[in-house]
């Protein structure tokens, strides 16, 4: 059984025997896998030439690179990333050519980098984290290479050794001592040594030594509490032990995870935008690309792991909005900065080639397993798409994919076409869905152009509706003996939601007719803002008590709304325009609000997604 995205599988794959790229207007997914590719392939500052990735385990004095004390931190993500994106024969052989000369560079005790660094307690600060967490990155790198390219022996017997460093130096790691002496380092702190975790137990499951797994257990329970530390290390050892619990089942592991999640949630720390600062950290800010890559697939896992809505409508949630919006116009993820009001350009950008750039590119591997999921209604097999993002799947010989379309009729919904490509002659079930973000959404099925059947539709549950973040399930459940060929239209129509600084929920007939109420609006899943590159006036000083001015109700919504995008290099995405007024005169102006992620397209601007907002 076999799930993967339609960007990467039937777009983009299929494409490499013609040696093209595939890009799709209206995928994410496919743009952002594809930008990162051109950032490796195409941008020459830095080049990520063999020299560059490979500086952290070379160590060559005549090439200094910054964060090459972080040994194995580039050479591991690029390699396990691209490993497990690869686009075929091309980036096959550069890994390869890249792993010839990584193997060489391990040290005889199995470490990669500095050989002189001493792993006795007495010894144990900062540059050793370094080291271990640039080690724990490339294990997972050996690792997932080892996965695509299983016939080379010696990256297993690589992996192997740098694991055994790791039990050799586990016991003179994990004291009080050492966690005093490297705590409020960041990213020098404690967690690069728990995050070995990940790659211990991936190394357990390609050896079959449960030793290795053993250690990993321990890392949860050493982890520090949430505090002021650097999150992407955090969620990275949370993640590690959602893979031991995949392994083993053992409930414990699950229960430890959900109780830091829980903590994270009630803690205020996940932003507005569905993702983490890049340090539990009120004031702090910036995000970063490999945190927002970690929350994702952490999400992901819970959901896989305990079929809680909670953690899907948070996976989303992120994915559609700081996810995607991390990216660069380059290619790269990285650092994206904040004021009161949402993102503002910074000097320097934080285009993280460092880590960021390839953790993002693994996040958007993940998406193969989780998009859209087995499912079973009643005894009867079939597919539950989960995301809404354009996919292709197959369970066996039932085949489908789901692709974006436009419903001229309806331009303010959004749509999708499920095309089922192969069917066995047995009932199949297509569950849909249907997120508390949707007002309503409506399953057609036809075949050659006729109708099939009725129009079929369903609105959430009124719990999920008021909620920014939906805890109950509801799903359309289509039945059929399905044949190749037929088509299933679904619109959905988007509820547009507001949202205060509490995270408590508003709908429309909510806003007030005088005065005005700040705001954040999400327009079905998306978290919409005014982005100075299509609306450079609105920005102008002074800006920060604009009034949005809202129709009176869905009806008159609809005529303010578009679910395709006109701007160059923009994927599409809804637009809302609206009257506003200026907080400097009183003159209405216009102003057209589209997801925060879309400013990955453009240079970095301001893009403010808080307003004060009231209805016509």
């Amino acid at each position: 059984m076999r799930f993967f995205l339609t960007a990467f599988s039937v777009l983009y794959c299929l494409s490499l025997a013609s040696g093209a790229a595939a890009q799709s207007s209206s995928d994410w997914v496919a743009d952002s896998i594809e930008r990162v590719f051109q950032r490796f392939d195409e941008v020459q500052e830095p080049a990520f030439t063999d020299d560059f990735i490979l500086a952290d385990v070379k160590l060559d004095p005549e090439y200094p690179r910054r964060f090459d004390e972080f040994s194995g931190d580039i050479s591991g993500r690029f390699i396990g990333a691209v490993a497990m994106a690869s686009r075929g024969e091309e980036d096959d052989a550069r890994l390869q050519q890249l792993m010839e000369k990584i193997l060489p560079c391990q040290r005889e005790d199995g470490r990669f980098g500095n050989a002189s660094l001493s792993f006795d307690a007495a010894d144990i600060g900062p540059d050793q984290m370094a080291l271990l967490w640039g080690n724990g990155r490339l294990l997972v790198g050996l690792l997932e290479y080892a996965q695509r390219f299983p016939e080379e022996k010696a990256v297993i017997e690589a992996a192997v050794k740098l694991g055994d460093f790791l039990l050799k130096v586990f016991d003179e790691c994990a004291t009080e001592e050492v966690m005093a002496r490297v705590r409020g380092k960041a990213a020098n702190g404690f967690i690069c040594f728990t995050q070995f975790n990940e790659g211990l137990e991936l190394l357990a499951r390609a050896t079959g030594n449960e030793h290795y797994r053993d250690s990993a257990k321990k890392m949860e329970a050493l982890l520090e509490p949430r505090g002021v530390q650097h999150t992407h290390g955090y969620l990275t050892t949370l993640r590690g032990h959602m893979m031991i619990y995949e392994s083993t089942g053992d409930p414990a592991l699950l229960s430890a995870v959900e109780a830091r999640f829980d903590d994270m949630e009630a803690s205020g720390s996940i932003l507005i935008t569905g993702g983490l600062l890049e340090f539990f950290k009120e004031d702090y800010d910036r995000d970063e690309g490999c945190t927002e890559a970690d929350f994702l697939r952490l999400c992901l896992q819970l959901w896989r792991a305990t079929g809680k809505e909670q953690y899907l409508a948070r996976a989303e949630q992120c994915l559609n909005n700081i996810f995607y919006a991390n990216q660069f116009e380059t290619g790269d993820f990285g650092h994206r900065f904040f004021n009161n009001q949402g993102y503002i350009p910074h000097p320097g950008a934080g285009r993280a080639w460092w880590c960021c750039t390839m953790h993002g590119l693994r996040a958007l591997q993940d998406l193969h397993d989780y998009d859209i999921t087995p499912v079973e209604r009643d005894g009867k097999k079939g597919l539950y798409i989960a995301l809404w993002q354009e996919t292709a799947c197959e369970d066996g010989d039932f085949r489908a994919k789901v692709e974006r379309v436009i419903l001229p009729e309806k331009p303010y919904m959004l749509a999708f076409q499920i095309e089922v490509i192969d069917a066995p002659q047995d009932t199949r079930v297509l569950s849909l869905r249907v997120p508390g973000w949707a007002k309503d959404l409506s399953a057609t099925v036809s075949l050659d152009g006729r109708t099939v059947g009725n129009t079929i539709s369903q609105q959430p549950s009124a719990e999920a509706a008021s909620q920014l973040i939906s805890r109950s399930i509801s799903s359309l459940d289509l039945e059929r003996v399905w044949q190749a060929g037929e088509r299933v239209t679904v619109g959905i129509e988007c509820a547009l939601r507001f949202a205060d600084r509490q995270g408590q929920v508003h709908l429309l007939d909510g806003l007030p007719e005088s005065g005005a109420e700040e705001r954040a609006v999400f327009f079905g899943p998306w978290l919409l803002g005014v982005d100075a590159h299509r609306n450079p006036m609105f920005h102008g000083e002074p800006y920060s008590k604009n009034i949005l001015l809202l129709p009176k109700d869905q009806e008159e919504l609809r005529k303010h709304v578009s679910m395709h995008s006109d701007l160059p290099g923009a994927v599409q995405a809804p637009e809302v325009t609206l009257s506003y007024i200026h907080d400097g005169f009183p003159d209405r102006c216009t102003a057209t609000l589209q997801p925060v992620a879309a400013q990955n397209a453009r240079p970095q601007t301001t893009v403010s997604y808080w307003h004060w907002m009231r209805r016509q």
